[in-house]
């Protein structure tokens, strides 16, 4: 696993993380890491390039066995093949259980979250309640005491949004918390709709607990995963949905009509990361976890701010003390990072660490400059 040495060169390919803004600019922002994917993603490539033929397709005989292989080994998920269905992306898995489920009007979304767990219930015409995370200790954690009192409150279906491990956040939720969320929603009969993109790309010790581990198989649930984010390959659009219980499976078949077909190549690619890009995640994991410890350092010469990276993902939460308008004063600086406003807060950035480290300290400079903290320790 190598860093790009000069990350900006990015931008001449039509990079929407580097090309989006002025060349002066340093963009940690969309969850794009600065680094070449695997080798077996340039041999699979190569060798549809060797045959040339880029019509439709149809899943290869090998892809569900992959991720069956991958998901019981790894996170010690033993699933049937059948219960997958694939898909070209995650968010637009999370709106198609949605549009699979016309009756579920009231949505419970962790906030802070990704943009798409509010934008999906709004663009489905459906009634958000946020449960709000707070910062305990290292991590932002959410109540389930809050969870089965919104839910209570509730007269009709309910589906319940989340996010494990967490984005922005980096939770990886506990086995007795996951326990008890699927406790929460079997009670009430509430979809849960679990965004697990992030499994593999835990930073410490703590491991992975798919839903499914806990969820019976007659309980309505849809998990997503992914290889893009872990791989680095999100250009290549291809997802799964994992869904046990049937009928929840044949209305999210049901919608597929409308979703766009997974590309040949992207499920080549994907299915060869999962058989052979481990090694090279390892290394990943090692030069995440550098940078991770890199950002945790500058914080700490900052006390105004309150700056999560929780357990996984490549990603920082940065919350102000203060109520500092922290994008604007970041731009200034040349720094673009994540808004926290469609997350849910207004004094808050998301910053990705998944770059040169070169880059992350010229990045974490500037920041500097526009802090209090650093203009007290300099008066």
């Amino acid at each position: 696993m190598r860093w790009y040495p000069n990350p900006i060169e990015r931008r001449v390919h039509a990079s929407l993380k580097w090309s989006t803004f002025p060349d002066a600019e340093i963009p940690l922002w969309v969850a794009d890491m600065d680094c070449a994917p695997p080798p077996c993603v340039s041999d699979t490539v190569n060798r549809s390039l060797e045959h040339g033929i880029f019509g439709y397709g149809i899943e290869p005989k090998g892809f569900r066995e992959a991720w069956v292989d991958h998901l019981h080994k790894t996170h010690q998920w033993t699933i049937d093949p059948d219960w997958i269905v694939p898909i070209a992306g995650v968010v637009p898995g999370m709106r198609f259980a949605l549009m699979a489920h016309p009756d579920i009007q009231q949505i419970l979304t962790p906030t802070p979250a990704y943009p798409y767990f509010k934008t999906v219930p709004s663009i489905e015409n459906r009634i958000e309640h946020p449960i709000a995370l707070t910062r305990v200790g290292e991590t932002l954690e959410p109540s389930l005491a809050q969870i089965s009192k919104t839910l209570e409150t509730l007269t009709e279906p309910s589906a319940i949004l989340w996010c494990n491990p967490h984005n922005p956040g980096g939770k990886v939720y506990s086995k007795q918390f996951i326990e008890a969320l699927v406790a929460t929603a079997s009670k009430r009969n509430t979809l849960i709709v679990s965004d697990e993109i992030w499994a593999d790309l835990i930073l410490n010790d703590k491991p992975h607990i798919p839903l499914g581990l806990f969820a019976s198989n007659d309980q309505p649930t849809i998990t997503l995963m992914a290889a893009t984010k872990t791989f680095n390959v999100a250009g290549f659009g291809c997802a799964v949905a994992i869904i046990p219980e049937p009928n929840t499976r044949a209305r999210y078949l049901e919608t597929q009509i409308a979703m766009p077909h997974v590309a040949p190549l992207a499920y080549a690619v994907t299915e060869s990361c999962l058989r052979y890009g481990w090694q090279w995640h390892s290394e990943l994991l090692t030069a995440l976890k550098h940078n991770q410890n890199t950002l945790i350092d500058w914080a700490k010469s900052h006390p105004e701010l309150e700056v999560t990276t929780g357990d996984a993902t490549f990603l920082a939460w940065i919350e102000s003390h203060n109520q500092m308008d922290l994008p604007e004063r970041f731009a200034a600086q040349g720094v673009r990072l994540s808004p926290g406003r469609p997350f849910g807060s207004d004094t808050a950035v998301r910053l990705n660490f998944g770059t040169d480290p070169t880059t992350l300290h010229e990045a974490l400079r500037r920041m500097d400059t526009v802090l209090p903290s650093n203009r007290k320790e300099h008066s």
